[in-house]
């Protein structure tokens, strides 16, 4: 059973799945970007949608600003349905940013357990891109990445957090906000 939410990003919803689709790891792929997921694929042949976000067990789909969900939302799950049931093999991602420096890891531990569960129920994810000179860079994923409370959000609740946690944090930045 798939459950379509609404996310704070009007251009993005979040359709959930009563089972784990991911073992381990998230991906985001973008319009043009090339896959090796057959679903996603589809997905992208779909006139209008623009991101793909896979996590443990949801996908949050970016569409295109003049594309209306009412049009969009069937034929995503249709798409959905048909290629991932209960029987759907897991997918694994390998995670990209593994950090040596002891300011990163506590920075990637405030995120992982105090950040990232929030941010997953809204359909996104948000990871440390770079810890230098007290400004954490962070790349916003799924919902997310674009959404026009971002940076509020940003600003407001993630980089107070990690600086209560982390004090060698004076700024936290998003890398990826313009896009």
């Amino acid at each position: 059973m798939i459950t379509v939410l609404d996310t704070p990003n009007p251009d993005t919803k979040k359709f959930s799945f009563d089972h784990d689709i991911v073992s381990s790891g998230t991906r985001e792929i973008k319009k043009g970007e090339k896959s090796n997921i057959a679903f996603v694929d589809s997905l992208f042949g779909t006139s209008g949608v623009d991101l793909v976000f896979i996590d443990k067990n949801f996908i949050s789909i970016k569409k295109s600003q003049n594309v209306d969900w009412n049009n969009l939302s069937p034929k995503i799950l249709k798409i959905l349905n048909n290629n991932i049931g209960s029987k759907f093999e897991k997918m694994s991602f390998e995670e990209t940013e593994k950090f040596s420096d002891d300011i990163s890891k506590r920075i990637e531990e405030v995120l992982t357990e105090k950040i990232r569960p929030a941010v997953a129920m809204d359909g996104g994810d948000i990871r440390l891109k770079s810890f230098s000179n007290g400004v954490a860079e962070v790349i916003l994923q799924g919902a997310c990445a674009g959404c026009p409370s971002s940076t509020v959000t940003l600003k407001h609740g993630v980089e107070r957090m990690i600086k209560h946690y982390v004090p060698e944090v004076n700024s936290v930045e998003a890398v990826n906000l313009d896009e």
